[in-house]
């Protein structure tokens, strides 16, 4: 019996062991499929928040599923339905590039569809994948049979904690690591090597384990699983509560992001760090449970209504706390001073600050918590074997039920209608819940339970409205000088400074008002439109403060004006900042006739739309920010080339060599303006500074710059002077460039380490 009992228990091991594997691969699925799904969807909190619905219904219908299988299963099919889960997986991550790009996007399939066919597609495609990764926990949960019930809750906990773990590693070093030195086509293929090792490592172990004499004894006995499910009043509270947690869970993790990516200032990493901290603490809380329960043998139900009561206290008093200290100017103060600045900051004391500091303070608790209670919450919900699978399946398929209905009421709900701070004291209430449960149970006294109520509904009350929130967080002090619009796409401020206005995007700088004091979007717009003999058409990713938008609005010529914007609300705080500041000039573009204002992702549209334009742009974009290798690919350059007149013109920001060649490699005309902006076009083009400078003289042109005070003769003949010519009728080819499946500029932190870190380190 020694002998057996010692080789169900390194077996059991190894199955812990590769299931790190399985969530270290399911992660770098996650990631890498949303960049490829965006390219489908668009960009926008919509798009992303119908992807992640997408891939948590297919879990949630495998989880569902995995639970009936592994109870109906006999024995040790769990293991081998595991293997046949991680190759298909394994599978359909090998050709997902080919569906998911190859087919769905290039091969412009099942566009113009509502949301809900939109969301369809993307379950549909995603189903078979998800559902399987679902499977794996029911299934590995009833692998084994362990001594008795509490044996059987700490393998499952232990299940969750490897697999959550290596989740959590998957996250970090795809994004740190893998997308960086391997783009993502080829991450992906290493995670389907992983699953397909979890696959190969489960089967040696599903092999000796139905060929021992011992389990092949067993084997011939009948499976009493098949009994009826007995789901009781008791069992009920439970989906309750995990329906509840997945609400919360999804919720605050939402809710961390607005806030952690606006302190960080919108850069690709943030996304990466929540999901790392959020993933990794709740592991090690799982495993601590595991280690703590074994300890405590009774008052269990008290230890988790009480852990579930300071999470809701921690996590709104984090928050209250954390906005209170920022506004502290005499230790604080090099925070505020950066909340309010325009670009991002990589020294050691903020980068350590915003992306370490503060994201382990809001996040590392409550996440911890998570995996504590659901180790406390297995040891008392498994007392039978033959219903082990099944109680783990409907579990975390009402876990994923809330988490979707939580993700759907932030952005839809909370974001766009509440506000943050008031979503926030909303979620916050749950915990009064439980205090009710505590005091149902008769655990404390009654004065006790009292105070545990006042303290959580204090905290709320002390949570600010919207605006005072978000000034916080945004540096500001004095409401007159600060605009915030909020939804579900993203933070628009407008922050007055001095005699300046500048337009902040999730807490990035972007653009500034009055117009004539902002030289690199007059270059932006402007000098293009005034280089082109007759810019009849003219396409601008990107609104900010419609300065570009204005400067390429001055030839008569133009007739369109089409301003692509993801962030819907921005329009609004521009219109806004209008109203306070008349801002004349603002005003005018705003209401130009000639614009068309399209509230949608640029590239999306320009990939679904067969307009020709004479000039395209993007306003400049930073190259680390989330999302921007979508706008410096080489794809990306030749979406712009076939959306071009003859002898029309691309411009984008030659902010690094990667883009130059990118760019040098689609189009044959390159020109250097003013040591940013790099315009390509087919044909040559005529850059007569003469003439260039006389269509100033248009009375149309003249009194389009004059309106906004704008010096365009001084400017344009300064900028004129720094043309420079980088190719001149020959393609370039080079492999150093940037890709839809390698944005190597968007990732490539390698001097963030030499800024963090002091020197003699």
């Amino acid at each position: 019996m020694t002998n057996t009992s010692n080789t169900q228990k390194y077996r059991s091991i190894a199955l812990l062991f590769i299931f790190f594997f399985s969530g270290f691969a399911a992660l770098i699925y996650q990631v890498i499929w949303q960049r490829w799904l965006v390219f489908y969807t668009g960009i926008s909190s919509v798009s992303i928040s119908l992807i992640v619905s997408a891939f948590m219904a297919g879990l949630g219908l495998g989880y569902l599923a995995g639970g009936q299988i592994a109870d109906n299963a006999k024995k040790n099919q769990p293991i081998l339905f595991f293997v046949l889960a991680e190759l298909g997986i394994g599978t359909f991550a090998l050709i997902s590039k080919s569906i998911i790009y190859d087919w769905l996007y290039q091969g412009n399939i099942l566009y113009g569809g509502s949301t809900f066919q939109t969301y369809l597609t993307l379950f549909l495609i995603l189903l078979f994948p998800t559902f399987l990764m679902g499977l794996s926990l029911p299934l590995l949960s009833k692998a084994f049979e362990q001594k008795n019930a509490e044996n059987q809750a700490h393998y499952i906990s232990l299940l969750y904690f490897t697999n959550t773990l290596g989740a959590a590693a998957g996250t970090f070093i795809t994004t740190f690591i893998l997308i960086r030195v391997i783009g993502f086509e080829n991450a992906v293929r290493l995670g389907a090597s992983f699953n397909f090792l979890c696959a190969i490592t489960a089967g040696i172990i599903y092999y000796f384990q139905t060929t021992s004499p011992q389990k092949a004894e067993v084997e011939v006995q009948k499976n009493s699983s098949e009994g009826v499910f007995s789901w009781n009043r008791n069992f009920s509270y439970w989906i309750l509560q995990y329906t509840a947690s997945g609400f919360m869970a999804i919720c605050f993790e939402i809710i961390w992001f607005r806030m952690i990516e606006t302190m960080m200032k919108s850069i690709a990493l943030t996304f990466s760090i929540i999901l790392t901290i959020y993933l990794a603490m709740m592991a090690i809380g799982t495993y601590v449970g595991v280690r703590l329960a074994k300890k405590i043998k009774t008052n269990r139900l008290k230890l988790f209504l009480n852990s579930q009561y300071l999470l809701y206290l921690y996590s709104a008093g984090s928050i209250l706390l954390l906005h209170t200290v920022i506004s502290e100017k005499s230790i604080f103060a090099y925070l505020f001073e950066y909340f309010q600045s325009y670009e991002t900051s990589f020294a050691a004391k903020i980068a350590i600050s915003t992306m370490f500091v503060i994201p382990f303070f809001l996040m590392a608790v409550p996440t911890f918590i998570m995996g504590f209670s659901f180790t406390i919450s297995q040891t008392i919900i498994q007392d039978k074997f033959d219903e082990v699978g099944r109680k783990v399946g409907w579990l975390q398929f009402v876990n994923i039920v809330g988490s979707t209905i939580g993700a759907w009421f932030v952005t839809l709900i909370g974001f766009n209608h509440l506000g943050t701070a008031l979503t926030i004291k909303l979620i916050s209430l749950i915990g009064l819940v439980y205090v009710l449960a505590i005091h149902r149970n008769q655990f404390y006294s009654v004065f006790v339970r009292l105070m545990m109520g006042l303290v959580l509904i204090m905290t709320i009350i002390l949570i600010p409205d919207n605006e005072k929130f978000w000034m916080n967080f945004s540096g500001m002090s004095d409401a007159k000088r600060f605009i915030v619009k909020e939804d579900e796409t993203a933070l628009s401020f407008i922050k007055t400074l001095s005699d300046e206005s500048y337009v902040y995007i999730n807490g990035l700088g972007q653009s500034m008002f009055p117009f004539h004091k902002d030289i690199t979007h007059f270059t932006l717009g402007a000098v293009p439109s005034l280089i082109h003999p007759s810019p009849v058409d003219i396409g601008i990713v990107g609104l900010g403060s419609a300065c570009t938008l204005y400067n390429a609005g001055g030839r008569p010529e133009t007739q369109t004006l089409d301003c692509f914007e993801v962030i819907v609300n921005q329009p609004d705080a521009v219109r806004e900042y209008v109203k306070r500041s008349k801002d004349s000039s603002a005003l005018r573009i705003m209401n130009d006739k000639r614009v068309k204002l399209i509230l949608q992702d640029g590239r999306y549209y320009l990939h679904q739309n067969p307009k020709l334009y004479d000039i395209l742009e993007a306003d400049a974009l930073r190259p680390k920010s989330s999302y921007s290798g979508n706008l410096y690919s080489i794809e990306y350059f030749k979406l712009l080339k076939s959306r071009l007149k003859k002898g029309g013109m691309a411009i984008t920001w030659g902010a690094t060599g990667r883009i130059r060649n990118g760019f040098a490699e689609v189009f044959p005309f390159i020109y250097e303006i003013d040591g940013f902006m790099i315009i390509g076009s087919d044909q040559p083009i005529e850059f007569d500074e003469t003439k260039i400078l006389e269509r100033l003289n248009n009375s149309f042109t003249k009194n389009h710059f004059s309106q906004a005070q704008i010096d365009a003769h001084e400017k344009l003949a300064r900028v004129l002077k720094t043309k420079k010519i980088l190719q001149n009728g020959k393609l370039m080819i080079t492999k150093a460039h940037n890709s839809d499946m390698w944005p190597k500029d968007e990732f490539d932190y390698g001097k963030l380490w030499e800024n963090i870190l002091p020197k003699d380190e």
